[in-house]
């Protein structure tokens, strides 16, 4: 039988209080903030079921002034499919 409450939190504390505290991470790695867009114009398969995914432009910004730009996708499906893509337009640019 397993116990809740404000004795079990108590245990976990304690389980865990002989851990150091560790440094400080570099700024380079912290992620202020993340921009996720939705590109309207990918039609791709997801690789694990055929069904048509949805993708990303991902931009990431981290603390040390430097940003990241990537391409996502996900399964439209509950396949559970996510991961970088490559985007493939079936519209074309405007002049």
């Amino acid at each position: 039988m397993t116990e809740t409450g404000p004795h079990t939190e108590m245990i976990t504390m304690k389980k865990h209080a002989h851990r150091r505290p560790t440094a400080s991470p570099d700024p380079a790695h912290i992620v202020q903030r993340r921009r996720i867009r939705e590109i309207l114009n990918h039609f791709r398969p997801c690789p694990e079921c055929g069904y048509t995914t949805q993708a990303f432009l991902v931009t990431t910004y981290y603390g040390n002034d430097t940003t990241v730009t990537t391409t996502e996708g996900a399964c439209g499906l509950p396949c559970g499919w996510s991961g970088p893509i490559v985007v493939t337009k079936m519209t074309k640019d405007s002049a």
